[in-house]
């Protein structure tokens, strides 16, 4: 039997921003399935060789790299490998589509694909837990893969799927260590899981407990979200959490509710914080302090807060946009400012 053959594997799908909406299967969650499985290696699809030594790739859709597993494996000394095969041109499946709408049958093929897949985005209106990706999203991806595979056939009308899983299994494979986590995009994980069926033992991925910080990071993303039907619930529940983050929320929620001067108190106090994480966080925390000064006539500090953002070794783009925009002139509010950040 070959070390290949041997290779214990568990791919752990990812939904991208949606996990902010899904608090049994949020950043946090997908870490803690990571966790369980005990890997020698991580292998990361949805980034390309060398770009972990390029700040921007924070800003990856899929936000548990950033948020959680990535920091997760540097602190413990986890192996990470980005094992993603982008398609040879990033445009083509769109090319193909709009060159297909410019004739009857091509859009009336456009449209019983597209028809065939509601099931997909009906699952993903639901309070998705690991096990139901697992059982009925992938199940329903793979459905509408094979679908649209078999009307536009393998190559620009499919992203080259097939060719990029293929890629990316062989990679897998060729990674040293015998127990490799992968965390790839719920559209990545039927034509993955097919590359490597046969090749190594496929792990299903352990499903994670709704343990403390699981529960903690629920809180933050709905806080986050801005959509709060009680504030005063929110920002008592905020309250009990320490951290910088969960004062750059509570702040935010505090703005929200019209409360500039505490919630400028409550962002001068975050700022005094170790808040290098998450990701996020120390772009989007200055940038309110910024606009926060500002809305107290404190133009000096909102400048010096502003260019604290263009000092970042990494700022999500918004946060860049907007302290930009503050430096050239002052934040006033608007009729409903909700800004929050992801």
């Amino acid at each position: 039997m070959s070390d290949a053959s041997r290779k214990a594997v568990t791919i752990v799908p990812l939904l991208g921003p949606l996990h902010v909406r899904l608090p049994q299967y949020n950043a946090v969650s997908v870490l803690r399935s990571v966790q369980a499985f005990h890997p020698s290696v991580v292998a990361l699809a949805p980034l390309s060789e060398g770009e972990l030594q390029i700040p921007s790739w924070q800003e990856c859709a899929e936000l548990p790299l950033p948020h959680t597993v990535v920091p997760w494996a540097r602190r413990t000394g986890t192996p990470l490998a980005e094992i993603g095969a982008p398609p040879p041109d990033e445009n083509a499946e769109a090319d193909f589509r709009r060159y297909l709408e410019t004739f009857d049958g091509g859009r009336a093929v456009l449209a019983s694909v597209d028809a065939d897949e509601r099931p997909i985005r009906d699952l993903l209106d639901r309070p998705l837990t690991l096990d139901s990706v697992l059982d009925e999203l992938v199940p329903a991806v793979g459905r509408f893969q094979e679908r649209r595979r078999d009307a536009f056939g393998e190559g620009p009308g499919t992203g080259f799927q097939e060719q990029r899983a293929t890629r990316m299994a062989e990679a897998v494979l060729r990674l040293e260590g015998e127990r490799v986590a992968v965390l790839a995009s719920v559209d990545d994980l039927p034509s993955l899981l097919a590359g490597l069926k046969g090749r190594a033992e496929l792990v299903r991925p352990p499903s994670p407990p709704v343990d403390d910080a699981v529960r903690r990071r629920s809180l933050l993303d709905y806080a986050m979200r801005g959509e709060a039907s009680d504030p005063d619930a929110l920002l008592a529940q905020l309250q009990e959490i320490d951290g910088p983050e969960a004062r750059y929320l509570e702040a935010n929620v505090l703005l929200q509710s019209g409360e500039e001067g505490a919630a400028l108190e409550v962002l001068e106090q975050a700022s005094t914080l170790d808040f290098v994480e998450p990701y996020y966080l120390p772009g989007f925390l200055l940038t309110r302090l910024g606009q926060l000064y500002d809305l107290a006539g404190r133009r000096d500090a909102a400048l010096r807060a502003y260019r604290g953002v263009r000092a970042l070794s990494f700022a999500p783009s918004e946060a860049l946009v907007t302290a930009e925009a503050g430096l050239e002139e002052p934040f006033a509010l608007s009729g409903a400012e909700t800004a929050t950040a992801r």
